[in-house]
């Protein structure tokens, strides 16, 4: 089994990125108000609701790289022993 690092740095680094741009997101149409001469401008606000998702992404990207890290680490030094059983039940679809 050969485990690539940079892959797993490439997807945990887009997902983080990801979920700080959601955070980020405000849509500003105050420049747009065209000839009606409007003073109110439109905005969207996301809820706390998206940064605590955010979060919850990051945090569950970051517990796996530290697990891909530490099964690799265990690979190279010869101490990785898989649960056979439980590899047999997810192969089989179980």
């Amino acid at each position: 089994m050969r485990v690539d690092e940079r892959s797993l740095t490439d997807q945990v680094s887009s997902s983080a990125s990801r979920a700080a741009e959601s955070q980020r997101i405000q849509v500003d149409t105050s420049k747009s108000s065209g000839a009606s001469g409007a003073s109110g401008a439109d905005h969207v606000d996301l809820s706390g609701l998206a940064g605590r998702i955010s979060q919850a992404m990051q945090s569950a990207a970051n517990q796996a790289a530290q697990r891909v890290s530490q099964l690799q680490k265990d690979y190279r030094a010869g101490r990785y022993q898989p649960d056979v059983p439980q590899l047999s039940h997810v192969l089989a679809g179980s």
